[in-house]
């Protein structure tokens, strides 16, 4: 069994911004969870910021089994409903996942 790890918010080079609900300072959140807000509110910088401040690896495998299945509606989750937002976001993580794979490897 996986264990889940926690990431303190004010340690990473995200804006609080994206993160408006929870207590910026207090806050520690798993890796979907920060991937999720980045994905959906984050810009460009962001998005590399990702790629910069995790590994490759733990990327992956977080969007491909958890994120990626329920935006684009493959997995149901909860009532979640994927919007045309959530189609092209999923198109464009998919880019730069195959453009950081080239470049992890």
């Amino acid at each position: 069994m996986e264990t889940i790890k926690y990431y303190k918010l004010k340690d990473l080079p995200f804006s609080k911004r994206y993160f408006w609900s929870y207590d910026f300072n207090k806050a520690e959140l798993p890796l979907s969870k920060i991937m999720e807000q980045l994905i959906r509110y984050g810009r460009f910088a962001d998005h590399i910021n990702l790629f910069r401040v995790f590994p490759y690896s733990d990327l992956e495998r977080v969007y491909y089994k958890e994120i990626r299945p329920i935006m684009s509606g493959e997995k149901s989750f909860r009532s979640y409903i994927p919007t045309k937002g959530d189609t092209k976001n999923i198109n464009y993580m998919d880019f730069l996942f195959g453009v950081f794979k080239n470049v992890a490897a």
